[in-house]
């Protein structure tokens, strides 16, 4: 396949030196109606775009840059099919603008502008219906005609090379090289194999591992073998129960390899399936020291700094199921595929903390138990996967009473500090942290209408939440009680839910002066397009003073990776704003306010 660089001569670029660390590509949104491709980072790049053929696509190449997330991708009717967005290999980040066969693009008349060294735009041209895609690439570049010649697609095949397999939380990931193989799929009669056939692809020499136990997903054992067919053909085995899903394989071009995924279900799903459902399914087990990727290592299970959540480290990612065992009145955790790492303690626990014991076991070779009692009005929240080797599972304690009436009171909890919910596994949603300011011993500002300013910001928060939910997003909470959390959990919280914006709530006030009032938002570095957008819409939907944005360095503005801004709802020391503060109408006009300048945000830089 032949593809050339688009020229310098076609980009406005801005010209810097380069980043001190690896860029992180924030944020990205393609409009079909306009063609056009706007994404930001946090640090200066310099975009690389090429033009390929069969199928038409452009791929736009950011050099030290990283996701830090799977593959997106979005699909589009018309001529244009996709934008998948994906790390393409450690220090590159590969966004690809795919066409729907029978269309292109001239690549002389794309433009890639840089509007500043942080934030491009890539503008296509109108998209053009041809018979032949190459037909538009300059003659120099065309392929030549050649009598008797075979498909594009068998001369790529040539040279198609597997290089190596993983266990992703998805399902597996084959690398390859060499380019894109013909996929053939089909189930063995008695549904206890699964064949992928992959046409013109040979196996490496660097790929040693032919036959290996996994035990992950509903799979047993995945085979490679080489076929001795012309051209050359590889043939994947899945061993699988034979009720267990079909699989699908996709060639994925950000990072150059196979897709496997199971049809129907999630993998994580399908790992949490009993064993007694497994019956039929022909289980090969192996010892780690013979096959290092058959069995996670547990490796620690520890509270974190606020004892809030139940923390357990692995060295490669893993499926946990919770249940409850009536009989020792405790939860169960099994993590399968697992050992306890050398080692391995049962965490400190304090005499008045949230849970009361936690003892870990090896149930079986491969299967790691952990039995976690908790204190009284405490329950083990959703798991959730942190990051590859880390999972958090949320302490929830009491739950308040919704908010209502005048003045505003939530009881408090059982427990002196408990936790909110546990953010779940990423699903491809958006996600918000709003957080509440102050709390439990912390009461914020003290207002004139007699209420503390840690009560209606919580209630503001939970409106902000539910209206948000409803508009599909994802939404963590801080806090949901009045209770107190600490500054840097706020911010730990957020870092490990890796969520996409931080929305803090305040309410401020003023001693000896009744008449100040009004609106103010703060940001610190990437959070102020983010303010602006919030302040506005509140200035749009309510009759408020307008105190402008503004830049600060608190704490969970300053430490928060992500962009994040602090609301100050009003003054709770105005005669003018402290009622209307506590006035359940005005809590839920402000809550909107801020939820649709946070939509706004969305729509218009996280839209993916």
């Amino acid at each position: 396949m032949r593809f050339y660089w688009l020229l310098s001569s076609f980009l406005s670029v801005f010209l810097f030196s380069s980043a001190a660390r690896a860029a992180n590509l924030i944020s990205w949104a393609f409009d079909p109606n306009r063609n056009q491709l706007v994404f930001s980072t946090d640090e200066g790049v310099q975009p690389r775009a090429q033009l390929l053929a069969n199928p038409a696509r452009l791929i736009v190449d950011l050099p030290g840059t990283t996701l830090g997330r799977p593959t997106v991708t979005q699909v589009y009717s018309g001529a244009i099919r996709s934008l998948r967005v994906g790390q393409f290999d450690e220090e590159t980040t590969r966004l690809v603008i795919e066409l729907n066969p029978g269309y292109t693009i001239n690549p002389e008349q794309v433009l890639v502008k840089g509007n500043s060294p942080r934030q491009w735009t890539v503008q296509l041209p109108a998209v053009q219906q041809v018979a032949d895609s190459a037909t538009l690439l300059p003659p120099s570049l065309r392929e030549p005609a050649l009598p008797n010649q075979p498909p594009a697609r068998t001369a790529q095949q040539a040279g198609i090379q597997l290089q190596s397999f993983q266990v992703t939380r998805d399902g597996f990931f084959i690398r390859t090289s060499g380019g894109e193989p013909e996929i053939r799929i089909n189930r063995s009669e008695d549904r206890r194999t699964i064949n992928i056939l992959l046409e013109g692809a040979s196996l490496s020499r660097d790929f040693k591992a032919q036959n290996m136990a996994v035990n992950r997903y509903g799979v047993s054992n995945v085979n490679f073998s080489q076929e001795s067919t012309s051209p050359p053909a590889v043939n994947i085995s899945l061993q699988v129960a034979e009720e267990s899903p079909d699989w699908q394989a996709s060639f994925s071009d950000i990072g150059s390899g196979l897709v496997l995924l199971p049809q129907g279900e999630t993998a994580a799903k399908l790992d949490r399936i009993p064993r007694t459902m497994r019956t039929s399914q022909r289980v090969v087990r192996t010892d780690s020291s013979e096959n290092p990727q058959a069995s996670a290592t547990v490796q620690s299970v520890e509270l974190n700094g606020s004892s809030d959540m139940l923390l357990i480290r692995t060295d490669q990612p893993v499926a946990p199921a919770k249940d409850w065992d009536s009989a020792a009145n405790a939860y169960r955790i099994a993590i399968p595929s697992a050992k306890l790492g050398r080692g391995v303690r049962e965490p400190q626990l304090a005499a008045n903390g949230p849970l009361t014991q936690v003892r870990l076991q090896q149930l079986e070779s491969d299967t790691v138990g952990i039995l976690v009692k908790t204190a009284a009005g405490v329950q083990l929240g959703e798991i959730s996967q942190v990051n590859e080797n880390l999972i958090a599972i949320q302490l929830l304690g009491a739950k308040s009473q919704p908010p209502g009436g005048k003045p505003i009171t939530v009881p408090p909890p059982e427990n002196p500090q408990p936790p909110v919910k546990n953010p779940p596994v990423r699903n491809g949603r958006i996600v918000v942290m709003v957080d509440p300011g102050h709390g439990g011993k912390d009461g914020g500002a003290p207002s004139i209408a007699g209420y503390n300013e840690s009560t209606v910001v919580l209630a503001i928060s939970q409106l902000l939440a539910a209206r948000l939910e409803k508009e599909g997003l994802q939404v963590i909470l801080t806090r949901n009680a009045d209770y107190f959390v600490d500054l840097a959990p706020r911010v730990e919280m957020a870092q490990q839910a890796k969520v996409d914006l931080f929305v803090s709530i305040h309410a401020n006030s003023i001693d000896g002066r009744p008449d100040v009032n009004g609106l103010e938002t703060y940001h610190y570095n990437r959070g102020e397009l983010l303010a602006r957008t919030i302040h506005n819409s509140i200035l749009q939907s309510i009759d408020i003073r307008d105190r402008r944005v503004r830049s600060a360095r608190f704490y969970v503005l300053r430490n928060n990776s992500m962009p994040a801004v602090l609301v100050e709802t009003g003054y709770v020391t105005s005669p003018t704003e402290a009622p209307k503060l506590a006035d359940p109408a005005y809590q839920q006009k402000m809550a909107d306010a801020i939820a649709n300048g946070v939509l706004q945000y969305i729509r218009q830089n996280l839209s993916r």
